[in-house]
């Protein structure tokens, strides 16, 4: 039954959760440590233990990446990803969350979309796409791949809590779920974005800027790209190992 100190107890984790995050990451813990002081010794609740086993997991996945970052891996695969989206531009709408959502899933975290949204951006304006179209569902895929990647802390997590609690969950099981229908929301996302906005040979505010020799070279100039870098055999083998 649902009681009124209940309610207030989950009122004060809300809030704390709120105001922290309105002043950024270490506000976050900070206040919810304040919050949880509050149902600690304000409310007498007895603190769980610490999830140790969900804390390991999560070092060892964030490390491995970090190494893989570090001995050049993530931009051999970025390289890959620009290789294919640069072939076919006139699909980018579609191809480009495919690429953020795979490299999510490869590499565990969904920050490689930091390296590869400014290239999306190029591929699209000069083929006349609005980057919104592909830019938009690219950032969502980078986030939904978190959940299908094998590697990723939240996908490890999920599955040592459920069994701690005796559900039998596997990351197979998770990634056979979880996959088939990331990919599916994309496409439908992508498809919904595909005529959003005005295209950039009939949009006005665009066709003005291109009046501007200097906001048309910026636009059409030399653009973002990972393919001028070398990348070392070490950093191929990296990827393999890891």
């Amino acid at each position: 039954m649902v009681t009124f100190t209940m309610i207030l107890q989950l009122c004060i984790v809300l809030g704390a959760l709120w105001v922290g995050s309105r002043y950024g990451s270490l506000a976050l813990g900070a206040i919810s440590g304040i919050g949880l002081a509050i149902l600690v010794f304000g409310f007498g609740l007895k603190p769980g233990t610490p999830p140790t086993d969900v804390i390991y997991i999560i070092i060892a996945a964030v490390t491995c990446a970090g190494i893989m970052q570090a001995s050049g891996g993530m931009d051999w695969l970025i390289q890959i990803a620009e290789r294919l989206l640069r072939k076919h531009p006139d699909r980018i709408t579609f191809l480009a969350p495919l690429t953020t959502f795979f490299l999510t899933v490869l590499v565990g975290t969904g920050h490689v979309v930091y390296t590869l949204m400014p290239i999306i951006c190029d591929i699209a304006l000069k083929k006349g796409i609005r980057p919104e179209r592909p830019c938009g569902v690219a950032s969502i895929a980078s986030q939904v791949g978190i959940t299908c990647s094998p590697i990723a802390a939240a996908v490890v997590a999920f599955v040592s809590i459920s069994n701690a609690n005796h559900f039998d969950v596997t990351i197979p099981g998770v990634l056979m779920i979880s996959i088939p229908a990331c990919v599916c929301g994309l496409m439908a996302a992508a498809a919904a974005s595909y005529h959003r906005g005005l295209d950039l040979d009939k949009d006005p505010q665009f066709q003005k800027k291109l009046q501007d020799p200097a906001q048309r070279e910026y636009i059409y100039g030399g653009g973002a790209t990972t393919l001028d870098k070398e990348i070392p055999q070490s950093a191929k083998n990296a990827v393999f190992c890891h």
